[in-house]
C-alpha cells in the first residue's frame, strides 16, 4: 500500500495500471497452476466444479506467452511490479511466520488492525475495553 501511494504521488495513473496488470496477470497465472498441481495430487478432494484439464492447460499457455511478451517488450514495468510484490515479504513474515513475538509487538499489530477497521469501515472494531460500548 505504502509503495502504491509513493507511486501514484511520483508516476502518472498509467504507469500504476501497467505496473497493476502485470501484477494481476501473474498471480491468476499462479492460481491456475495451483488449480492444476492440486487436480494432479489430490485428485480425491471435493471441487464444486470441475473443468478439463484442457481448459487451464490452454489458459497457461496464453498465459505464459502473455507474461514473457510483457517482461521483453516491457522489463523495468515488470521489475517494478515484481518488486512491489516483494514488498509484502517482510510484512509475512513479522505479521505471520514469526510467531513467538514480543507484546509489544503484538499490540502495535492490533492498534494498527483496529485503526485501519475503524478508518476504512471494513468490520465493526473490537479492540479496547468492552465497556466503552
Amino acid at each position: 500500500c505504502l509503495a502504491t501511494l509513493i507511486i501514484m504521488l511520483v508516476g502518472d495513473t498509467y504507469t500504476l495500471i501497467n505496473y497493476v496488470s502485470f501484477i494481476n496477470y501473474l498471480c491468476y497465472g499462479v492460481t491456475i497452476l495451483g488449480l492444476i498441481v492440486l487436480r494432479w495430487k489430490k485428485p480425491q478432494i471435493f471441487r464444486p466444479i470441475k473443468v478439463n484439464l484442457l481448459i487451464p492447460i490452454t489458459y497457461l499457455a496464453f498465459w505464459a506467452f502473455l507474461l514473457i511478451f510483457s517482461l521483453y517488450s516491457e522489463p523495468i514495468v515488470c521489475g517494478v511490479g515484481l518488486i512491489i510484490i516483494f514488498t509484502g515479504v517482510p510484512v509475512f513474515f513479522l505479521g505471520v511466520y514469526w510467531r513467538n513475538k514480543p507484546k509489544c509487538v503484538n499490540r502495535l499489530i492490533e492498534s494498527m488492525t483496529c485503526w485501519g477497521q475503524k478508518l476504512c469501515f471494513v468490520v465493526y472494531p473490537q479492540c479496547g475495553n468492552a465497556e466503552e460500548e
